[in-house]
């Protein structure tokens, strides 16, 4: 019986350890990260940017065309911890385009490619 009893606890005292340490890896990961973001295209011609800051850095938006021409650039305070942007693209001309999101030393880059819808033909009887 004794010797189950120190088997036991000794599975517990481990168990503890490993969750533990475990939740602090997570912690870490967590802190690793200073921004998350989500890029949305809309209908309308529109490019909606959602960033939820985890640092208090100032945070950049750039979008630059193919060449390297910036169209837009933004920079946000940094105690702004929610950022909602929408971005009217529906008179750019068609290509590539690069979205730079950068806070606190970490960047995210998103591409987008513009197409021209081509005019759908119709017929119609009468």
């Amino acid at each position: 019986m004794k010797i189950s009893i120190k088997s036991l606890i000794a599975a517990i005292a481990l168990s503890t350890v490993l969750v533990f340490n475990a939740s602090a890896n997570d912690k870490e990961a967590k802190k690793a990260t200073g921004f998350g973001t989500g890029v949305y295209a809309s209908k309308s011609g529109k490019i909606n940017v959602s960033i939820d800051k985890f640092n208090n850095k100032p945070t950049v938006i750039l979008l630059e065309n193919s060449r390297g021409e910036v169209l837009y650039r933004e920079i946000t305070g940094k105690n702004e911890t929610r950022v909602r942007r929408s971005l009217n693209m529906s008179d750019m001309p068609s290509g590539e385009y690069k979205l730079q999101i950068v806070s606190g030393g970490e960047k995210q880059t998103k591409t987008l490619e513009l197409f021209d819808k081509q005019p759908e033909r119709l017929i119609s009887m009468k």
